[in-house]
């Protein structure tokens, strides 16, 4: 039979056993929702990142003014994927002789972004832009609303426009 250290009479020592195991599974669960609370507002993070980057693309792509074109059709591109570069250039490629024409001068802003769906290295967010557009044919600017899905993909760790669909 061991012996009980000196003073120590035997509930004391089932009681400071009792209050060491309490203790760890505190403080366990305690670590435990300290990183999920972490990941959680990580998350939340990065949902508000990315409707804020694809916020500022879809203006960035729907404002146009025709003085400007080509500068910010390419400024427009460094912030896509190549393959949508290509797409946006030729479309954009088309309407230039329309939009000079005219000459239309469009600016747009954030009226609301939602994140779909999110993942280390893909996003869609739902994006509205509200703005003002002006042309040889208007003598006031008349109100324009826009709708985009904005497809986003992670290249060497900057969020880039791979897709956009107006909806």
């Amino acid at each position: 039979m061991t012996e009980r250290p000196v003073g120590v009479p035997r509930r004391g020592l089932a009681l400071l056993v009792v209050v060491v195991i309490a203790l760890a599974v505190v403080t366990t669960f305690a670590v435990i929702k300290y990183r999920d609370a972490s990941h959680a507002s990580s998350q939340n993070s990065e949902r508000t990142q990315v409707a804020a980057i694809a916020g500022q693309y879809a203006v960035d792509f729907s404002s146009i003014d025709y003085r400007n074109f080509d500068a910010e059709t390419a400024d427009a591109v460094t912030h896509a994927t190549a393959d949508f570069a290509k797409k946006y250039l030729a479309t954009m490629k088309v309407f230039k002789p329309l939009y000079t024409k005219g000459k239309v001068v469009q600016t747009t802003s954030i009226a609301k972004a939602a994140v779909e769906s999110v993942s280390p290295t893909s996003a869609k967010v739902l994006v509205a832009v509200s703005g003002t557009a002006t042309n040889v044919n208007t003598t006031a600017p008349t109100q324009q609303l826009y709708r985009f899905e904005i497809s986003l993909s992670k290249v060497d760790g900057k969020w880039l426009t791979s897709d956009v669909t107006t909806l």
